[in-house]
């Protein structure tokens, strides 16, 4: 819901509940580290000399991110901790996996990284958990880790291998540090199946997760080799297009601009909003080794579901996606459960869009690695809130405002919008008011992180007054 909200006053109770967690050496910093993130929670896109309150207020957070004391996994350990704590009774949790570059135009490259362009920032690797239960609920971060290239990145050298073609002291190797910590951290809290998307395909990183029985759903990026009993050798997709529809669905498709960096275009090429129909058929698979993976089983037995469209929309690409899995794929319900776990990845992207722009973690003015890493990590939980809000109004769009705002703010709320609200108004009645004062267009579709920024901003301006007067009145 990109947005500079003031979140309720339970996922603040969350955020600083997390950070009492927090062992870094003094009660005094933990104290301090939880007077910033209450501030940062209640109003997250504000610039830090607007969101803290005095002068003594920012000169204490400045001196908070550029502790020697602090370090970002001591922050987000104590956030990870209440993640766990939030998982207990879940039964099956999704432990949804990703990489995002964090870009920081204003920074020197030397003293915080490079990117792929060349300009500052880093790589952040982050492991999401989402309940499975009623609506896909993120419950929280709990493995994150950033990658800091110290050099400027030469072209591919000829013999270098790709992503993905081994385990040995590679940025490759994120992946399965994601799902170890995950698993260790959970310890049979709740069971987890492990969901990326296509950079984690990677033979070892599959065959050392089947040898300790970790569950996934990750979609695949080569057309590999299979064996059959007799020993023919077929690729993947050609085993999976000989099998029959077992499942069709109609699935709303959600616009998708154009992505500015090539790689990204391509793999993400820009599509109009519709409704799909998707087929889905699947096969059991046994992949051979590549013949770098020396070490390795020279196969894997995964099960495939081919997920894909026809009658696509002149100038639309379809969707068409293989899922390798170790879920069984007897049933319908089954095959329909593994496209719908995966299909939750999309949260670990909104959250990336919460953090960035609801967030604004890249524009904070702060000048070392180590204050924009501690930045960082105080942000992630206030992220999380604000995509566990529009995760619920996308989910269960009829749940009541009320759920979301007070009495007094949905006053606020009626006073001020141009679009009427309801007497019982819904979660989604309440988002396209807050939308609409933003400057949203009805016909531009559902409203982005910005505009809900922009509206969110007005819109609390106004109620905190509104509120204000009413306790006044009282």
């Amino acid at each position: 819901m990109g947005m500079t909200e003031r979140l309720r006053e339970d996922a603040i109770v969350r955020i600083l509940g997390d950070l009492a967690q927090a062992d870094l050496g003094d009660p005094r910093r933990v104290l301090r580290a939880q007077k910033i993130a209450g501030r940062l929670a209640t109003n997250p896109g504000a610039s830090l000399p607007n969101a803290l309150e005095t002068e003594a207020e920012l000169e204490g957070a400045y001196r908070f991110f550029n502790s020697e004391h602090v370090t970002f996994n001591d922050l987000l350990e104590s956030h990870a901790l209440g993640t766990v704590e939030r998982a207990r009774g879940a039964g099956v949790v999704l432990a949804i996996h990703d990489t995002t570059t964090c870009k920081f135009a204003h920074a020197d490259p030397a003293e915080v990284g490079y990117t792929n362009t060349g300009k500052a920032g880093f790589l952040l690797h982050l492991t999401l958990l989402v309940d499975t239960r009623a609506w896909k609920r993120p419950l929280g971060v709990v493995h994150g880790e950033p990658l800091t290239r110290r050099k400027k990145r030469a072209g591919k050298r000829k013999g270098t291998k790709t992503p993905g073609s081994g385990l040995k002291a590679k940025e490759s190797d994120r992946w399965l540090r994601g799902v170890e910590q995950t698993e260790q951290r959970l310890d049979g809290t709740a069971s987890v199946i492990h969901i990326a998307d296509r950079e984690s395909d990677s033979y070892p990183l599959m065959a050392a997760m089947m040898a300790v029985g970790r569950r996934f759903i990750f979609r695949a990026c080569h057309d590999r080799i299979t064996i059959d009993d007799a020993g023919s050798k077929s690729h993947v997709r050609t085993l999976v297009e000989r099998a029959d529809v077992v499942l069709e669905r109609s699935v709303p498709l959600s616009r998708r601009l154009t992505e500015s960096a090539p790689v990204a275009r391509r793999r993400h090429p820009p599509r109009d909003a519709r409704v799909a129909t998707l087929h889905f058929a699947t096969a059991a698979a046994v992949l051979c080794a590549p013949q770098y993976c020396r070490g390795f089983p020279k196969t894997l037995a995964v099960n495939v579901v081919h997920v894909y469209e026809h009658d696509v929309p002149e100038g639309q690409a379809p969707v068409d996606w293989l899922l390798y899995t170790t879920e069984p794929v007897e049933t319908a319900a089954q095959i329909a459960w593994i496209v719908d776990a995966y299909r939750a990845r999309w949260l670990i992207e909104e959250l990336n869009k919460a953090l960035k722009t609801g967030c604004v973690v890249q524009e904070r003015q702060l000048e070392s690695s180590t204050a924009l890493l501690n930045m960082l990590a105080l942000s992630l939980p206030v992220a999380v809130e604000l995509l566990a809000l529009r995760s619920l109004a996308r989910s269960d769009p009829s749940r009541p405002a009320s759920s979301l705002f007070t009495h007094g703010m949905l006053s606020a709320l009626r006073r001020l919008s141009h679009r009427p609200l309801p007497a019982r108004a819904t979660v989604q009645d309440a988002l396209w008011c807050v939308a609409g004062i933003g400057g949203h267009i009805e016909n531009n579709g559902q409203p982005g992180w910005q505009v809900l920024q922009r509206g969110m901003e007005k819109f609390l301006s106004f109620a905190a007054g509104w509120c204000a007067r009413e306790d006044a009145d009282l």
